[in-house]
């Protein structure tokens, strides 16, 4: 793994670590020499610990909801509850039921619940929403430059989902989003929904950026082997 590689490990990890704890990413500089495995592992640990905290609360208050019309759900999910409450609350739900009540949210308020939701959590439900509204909440979430959030969501993406967000996806949202990605074993599938022109463009933008070394490591990483010119 070369220095500027590894560089990018630790920005990435940071700006997750960041994300979690609602903090701008120059107050944790101070992390900056721990290496990103380290750094993944603080976060991870952070994670159990917020979402876990009040468990029975939330888990009376998933209870609590199923007795309720969904519409009536969503309303206090928006109104009452509001995005980091739901997002709690979302995982401990059933997939199914869940994906009614996302149904009847504006793409907003689904953008905010993904900002705050921990995907591992809600696999099942997310990999149940339609495409089309997966491609939706992508096109907020690029609007507010959230990339550390969809790069949590890639790996519980089924195909046609992932093809959907990647449509309304520039090369350079893309090349964001790869930087930060979570499960870096996705990445080789993804770059296989993109195809090779795409991908080319996705390096283009990672040499405008000063990345393109950076990038075409990440793509070995992948497991592939890019052979077309460095453009430019």
């Amino acid at each position: 793994m070369s220095v500027g590689y590894q560089s990018i490990e630790v920005r990435a990890e940071l700006l997750k670590l960041a994300r979690l704890l609602g903090r701008a990413p120059d107050e944790l500089a101070y992390l900056e020499a721990v290496g990103p495995a380290e750094l993944r592992a603080l976060r991870e640990q952070v994670t159990e610990a917020l979402f876990d905290s009040h468990l029975g609360a939330l888990n009376r208050l998933a209870s609590a909801s199923r007795l309720l019309p969904v519409a009536v759900v969503a309303q206090m999910g928006e109104k009452v509850f509001g995005a980091l409450l739901s997002a709690r609350i979302t995982g401990l739900l059933d997939p199914d039921r869940a994906v009614e009540v996302a149904a009847r949210l504006p793409d907003g308020f689904l953008a905010d619940v993904a900002v705050e939701l921990d995907p591992r959590r809600a696999s099942a439900m997310i990999a149940r929403i339609p495409a089309d509204r997966i491609a939706a909440v992508t096109r907020e979430l690029l609007a507010r430059g959230e990339f550390v959030t969809m790069g949590r969501f890639v790996g519980h993406l089924p195909d046609a989902s992932l093809q959907a967000a990647v449509e309304v996806s520039g090369p350079d949202d893309l090349l964001q989003v790869a930087l930060v990605l979570e499960n870096k074993d996705r990445l080789g599938h993804l770059l296989g929904l993109l195809g090779p022109e795409r991908t080319d463009q996705i390096l283009e933008a990672a040499d405008r950026a000063g990345l393109g070394l950076e990038a075409r490591e990440l793509l070995e990483q992948a497991g592939r082997d890019d052979g077309s010119p460095r453009p430019g």
